[in-house]
């Protein structure tokens, strides 16, 4: 299993997004990464803004770079997180931040491709 589990999802306007997902514990990410006390990869969480931001806010513009990315809390298998995006498409910026509860897990800010 590649994808998690999509509980909710709502686009607000053409420039905001948000997710409630499940990851269950069964996806590919998870394997190996650690093997004692797994963790989603950041690279993963970057590679499903992107996805979601394309599908549900029409993005068509390339991943540029990260200007700045947080990690602060761990995703763990089976936590419900939620994604928010925001596409300002007059600065080509995506922003995004996971939230546990009323934690941020992880927050960022991407360039696309003009």
């Amino acid at each position: 299993m590649m994808q998690p589990e999509v509980l909710q999802q709502q686009v607000s306007d053409a420039t905001h997004a948000s997710l409630l997902l499940r990851l269950p514990a069964e996806l590919f990410w998870f394997r190996g990464h650690f093997p004692e006390h797994p963790i989603l990869p950041g690279v993963t969480q970057l590679n499903w803004v992107m996805q979601y931001a394309r599908q549900l806010l029409a993005i068509e513009a390339g991943f540029k770079g990260i200007e700045v990315v947080k990690f602060q809390q761990p995703l763990l298998p089976e936590q419900s997180v939620l994604l928010q995006l925001e596409w300002q498409p007059a600065r080509h910026k995506l922003l995004f931040s996971y939230r546990v509860g009323e934690a941020t897990a992880s927050s960022g800010k991407i360039s696309l491709c003009q």
